[in-house]
This record gives structure tokens, sequence and C-alpha cells, in this order.
């Protein structure tokens, strides 16, 4: 398949939503799957098996566990807590070149390689993951392992733009420690206003205005906090699909999120896309959790980018 324009929702593997999953990668709307099992599991074996069958669809695989430790109290920075209760301890594992290489080995052994687009990261300089570390990492997949693949990396505000949110003095990307990504975006989930734009732009002016280097986009399709309207995440959307159309070199759209983690390790009142579609979770249906708006747009959009790749 072309790897030219990717849509995918967040969460949709086998490891986060079981059955559905099979669904939603045979659907004519998605053509990427993140997946964030480990490898050699049986989650991420059922994930993997099924998206070798098709050929419409690629995966993106989280690649963060096999190269670093991370230790810290908190799960979360966005949760109200004060600044001391999240602060995570990164180290990058002495041998992570040999856990690499086993995770090729597997990949390429499995028959799995050549339908993975890239591998992925999940804000880590939020995480204290340092500059150099991020370098140091996604050259050894860029430059020895895994040539011929990806690496995208979706950055917290703090990473990109600490003017308008940061945590724990952490410092914001440079053209050096981004200089072997191939793929690269933000994440904030707040109604849309004119920080957006200026996130999106000192990301790319920190990553140093790569012409090669594609952008993706993360639309908020959930209800989050609780506190959204279902206008709320049109919105989010629409303007997401707009900025992505309008980029000259644009990589995707991941959409947040279709399933939420639970109440002990988010506490955050999310609801994701998956529970917003589902008419049958309420004795009073409709209830204030079923979008179906949301549900129809997200699909429209995601054939759109599907179609445009066989253009």
């Amino acid at each position: 398949m072309k790897n030219d324009l990717q849509f995918g929702i967040y969460h949709t593997a086998y490891e986060k939503i079981g059955n559905e999953f099979f669904d939603l990668v045979s659907s004519d709307f998605i053509n990427c799957i993140h997946v964030e099992s480990n490898y050699g599991s049986p989650d991420f074996e059922v994930t993997m098996n099924k998206i070798k069958e098709l050929d419409s669809v690629t995966a993106w695989i989280a690649v963060g566990s096999l190269g670093f430790s991370i230790k810290n109290e908190a799960t979360i920075a966005d949760n109200g807590e004060k600044e001391n209760s999240f602060n995570p301890i990164a180290t990058l594992l002495p041998d992570y070149k040999e856990r690499v290489d086993a995770f090729i080995a597997y990949l390429k052994e499995k028959g799995y390689y050549e339908h993975v687009c890239g591998f992925y990261m999940d804000e880590p300089l939020l995480w204290n993951i340092t500059n150099d570390m991020l370098e140091e990492y996604s050259r050894y997949f860029r430059t020895v392992v895994a040539k011929d693949k990806r690496f995208f990396v979706c950055f917290s505000v703090a990473g990109i733009c600490p003017e308008v949110w940061t945590i724990n003095d952490v410092k914001p990307i440079t053209p050096k420690s981004t200089q072997y990504l191939t793929d690269i975006a933000f994440d904030m989930y707040h109604p849309w206003n004119s920080d957006y734009e200026k996130c999106l732009k000192s990301m790319l002016e920190k990553a140093g205005n790569r012409e090669d280097l594609r952008l993706w986009m993360i639309p908020c399709v959930m209800n989050y906090r609780g506190n959204y309207k279902e206008e709320d995440a049109l919105d989010h959307l629409e303007h997401c699909y707009e900025i992505l159309k309008s980029y000259p070199n644009p990589g995707g759209l991941m959409c947040y999120t279709y399933y939420t983690f639970p109440s002990d390790l988010e506490a955050l009142g999310n609801v994701g896309l998956g529970d917003l579609d589902d008419e049958h979770t309420s004795p009073n249906w409709p209830h204030q959790n079923y979008w179906p708006r949301l549900l129809k747009r997200v699909k429209e959009i995601g054939k759109e980018i599907v179609n445009h790749n066989q253009e």
C-alpha cells in the first residue's frame, strides 16, 4: 500500500479493544494501527497477524519501553497534581541495542516487518527522556537496524512550546535531537484556540523547519474530561484536517482516542470514541454521550484520506 497519507485512531489495537479491533482494522476508513502491546505477547501477535493478512493497513509500533526505564509515582501530568508529584526518572537502558536488535529480528522472523510503517514514541520529553537520549535512540533505528522504516514522535506541549504549558523544566526539542525523526506531532485537547497555531509553528521551528519532516495532527475525537460537547470535538477534528491538507508534507491524522484508560490510571473523566457511538449504553437513549455526527465525520474524513492513497 502507499504510505503517503494515513488515518488512524489511538487505542484501536487488539490489546485495547478486543474483538472490536477486527471490525475497525477491516474498515474502509482506517489504514494504520497504533500497536502498544509488548512484542511476542499473545495480544501483539493477534494484532500483527491480522494486519499481515491485509494489504490496506500498516502498523506503527510503540518502542519506548524497549529502550527506556521510566519510574514515577504519578501516571499522568495533566491531572491537577502538584508538579512534584509528576517528575519521572528516565534511564536509557544500557542494553537497548541488544533489545532493539532482538525486536527487529522477531518482526522479520514472524513476517511482520514488511507490514510495519515505522516506530513510535509518545511524549518522551514530558517523561524526562532527554534530547540527547531521544537523538541516540532514534539514530540507532534510522541508521543501523531499520533504515527503511520511519520514526514518529508525538510531543507534549512542554516539549515544543513551553510558553503555552510546561512542567518540571522540560527542555524543548532541537533540530539536533529530532534529526532522525521522519514524522512529528503534538497533542493538546482543549477547545480549539490560537494556542494550537502557536504550538504548531513553534514545533516546526524547533525541529528546524525541515521540508522532509512529515506532519501529523492529533484530533480530539472524545469527550475530553467529560466537559466537551460534540461540537467541540467536531471543531477540533475539522481544524486538524484543514491544517493537514494545507501542509506541504502531511503524514496523517491519528485521532485521540477510541478507548480511554480506567479511572485508577487516568481519572480525567474522558469518554472515548468507542463509548460515544453506542446507543445502548443508557436506558435513556439518546443520551449525552451519543455523538453520531462525530462518528459520521470521523468515518468520512478517514475514507477521504484512505481513498487519496488509491487515486
